[in-house]
Order: C-alpha cells, then sequence, then structure tokens
C-alpha cells in the first residue's frame, strides 16, 4: 500500500507489515517485533533477533542434548551462536525471556489455543468480486430438459439439461424417507453458485449459496422421521421458505436468488463438485427421493 502511496488504516487492525523499506534498500531491520511459531493455533516458539524462546517441546529430529532440554521451561536459544538449539541459556538472560514471555502471551491473547480473549473478528466480505474480470465458462444451453421425477439417488444431469434457475424464483419439491441424520437429498451448483437440501442431524436444511465464501443462506426443520413430504421455495427477492410433513413452515432472506445458471451438475442423494452448502460428514444417500421437481416461473 506504501509503494502505492497510501496508509494502512489504523482500524482495523491488520497482521501484514510494510517491507518497502527493506525492498527498496532504506532499511535492513524488520518491521515486525518478533516472529511467533504456530502450529494450528498453539503457539510453539518466539524469536526476536538471536534469540528464540520455545513454548512447546522442541522436535525430537534435534541433537540429544536439545531434546532432554525440552524437559526444562523456559528455554532460550542464542541463534547467532547456538543454530543447533543445543543450550539453554534462560537463566542466563533472566530479562530476555521475561520480555519474550510478554510478547508471547500478548499473541495468545489474540489467536492462541480455541478462545482466545482478544481474537479480533473476522473479515467478511459479501458477494467478493476480483478486480480483474474474469472469463468464466457458461454453462451449456438448448439441452433437452431432464425428467427429474424419474431419477434415483446417484444420479446426476448436466446442468445444461438440469433446472435453468439463474436469476429466477425457483420451488423445489419432493418425498423422501431414509434413516441417515446427515445426507445430501439434492444439490445444483458449486462453490460459487447453487442450491442445495441436505440432512444435518435429521433436520431438512435448503441452502441457497449467491457467490462464493460466506455467501449462503440456511433454513432448517425439526428432525424428521419417516416419510415426509418437503417443499422450498426461494423468491427472485431472496425470501425463502421450508415446508417438511406436518411441520409449521420456516423463512429465511437470502440476498437473492441465485445470480447465474450453475456449471456444476445437478445431483440426487449427492453432491458430485465443489458443495454448494457447508454439508456435515454425509454419507451417501440411502432409502427413497420420490416426486422431485424443481419449477420456475
Amino acid at each position: 500500500m506504501t509503494i502505492a502511496g497510501g496508509r494502512v488504516p489504523a482500524d482495523p487492525v491488520i497482521d501484514g507489515r510494510d517491507l518497502s523499506p527493506v525492498l527498496f534498500g532504506t532499511g535492513t531491520e524488520s518491521p515486525r517485533e518478533a516472529h511467533y511459531y504456530f502450529n494450528g493455533y498453539n503457539l510453539q516458539a518466539i524469536r526476536q533477533g538471536p534469540w528464540k524462546l520455545a513454548i512447546a517441546p522442541q522436535p525430537e529430529s534435534l541433537t540429544a542434548g536439545a531434546t532432554d532440554d525440552t524437559k526444562t521451561n523456559p528455554r532460550l536459544y542464542n541463534l547467532d551462536t547456538d543454530i543447533g538449539e543445543t543450550t539453554n541459556v534462560a537463566d542466563q538472560h533472566p530479562d530476555v525471556v521475561r520480555k519474550l514471555q510478554a510478547l508471547a502471551a500478548k499473541m495468545n491473547e489474540e489467536i492462541g489455543g480455541n478462545a482466545p480473549k482478544a481474537r479480533r473478528p473476522a473479515g467478511i466480505v459479501t458477494n467478493p468480486k476480483p478486480l480483474y474480470q474474469i472469463e468464466e465458462a457458461p454453462a451449456a444451453t438448448n439441452a433437452k430438459p431432464a425428467a427429474l421425477d424419474k431419477l434415483a439417488p446417484g444420479d446426476t444431469v448436466r446442468s445444461a439439461a438440469g433446472p435453468q434457475i439463474s436469476g429466477k424464483a425457483l420451488t423445489v419439491s419432493c418425498r423422501v424417507e431414509t434413516d441417515l441424520r446427515d445426507t445430501v437429498i439434492i444439490a445444483h451448483g458449486g462453490s460459487a453458485a447453487g442450491y442445495a437440501l441436505y440432512l444435518k442431524e435429521g433436520r431438512v436444511v435448503f441452502a441457497v449459496r449467491t457467490g462464493q465464501g460466506d455467501a449462503i443462506t440456511e433454513v432448517h426443520s425439526e428432525p424428521i422421521q419417516g416419510s415426509v413430504q418437503i417443499k422450498a421455495t426461494l423468491g427472485r427477492d431472496g425470501a425463502m421458505t421450508l415446508t417438511v410433513g406436518e411441520q409449521a413452515g420456516v423463512t429465511g432472506k437470502a440476498p437473492g436468488s441465485v445470480p447465474r445458471q450453475p456449471a456444476e451438475d445437478f445431483c440426487v442423494g449427492h453432491d458430485n463438485g465443489q458443495p454448494v452448502a457447508r454439508y456435515p460428514d454425509v454419507k451417501p444417500f440411502k432409502g427413497k427421493i420420490t416426486d422431485l421437481k424443481v419449477t420456475t416461473p
């Protein structure tokens, strides 16, 4: 950003640093006060200058001395003179240990562990778009529509022969009978656009994806049992309804209709591409899916 003549805003706080002085040879110092080594959300070590403070046990692939040294805490190494981390010098430099421990504690508060106290909320962009236009392969058209009510679990239909739903209101209906609690009923689309019906913990979920990332809206029923009739609708304005058996209908609001015709297949009882929704650990559908219809005005 500095190279382009801009300034990094103070809020929200970001993790990036300005490296332009190093790139242009006007400076030699790292803009970071320290470097933090993580394994997942678990802080393993912290380094500042020549000093490395080990937080977690060190790999046993190091020398025998270093392996035995992991039994003591804290463990401080001078990497300028001991790149193999064989000698713990924490007792010789208690001031360095305290300084690095304070930095480690602050970083752990921000991103360490499963629930750090000071973790910043994740940034969310609704329906993000690239700076440069991307040419996507258009979905094929003019194919003979498939007879959805003749399909069985495991079947797929090319999108060109599947329901044509780009920018339209739609209604999905079917009768379902299965003993599974987590499985896909129907899916049409992928990681950028589409819709799906699936079971999560025995509840029917109607999912509508209007963009990549988090641009997905879901509504769900109460748990089902036995054979049930399902009807899900999506309006052009994004209004969603889900009616399952004798249960009261549930509603939701997506940003709009599915913005383009999915390039991915229409799938019954599974999802064979990039998942439309955030499915649980689903199993292939076993049971009956009958009277399947997807209609548009």
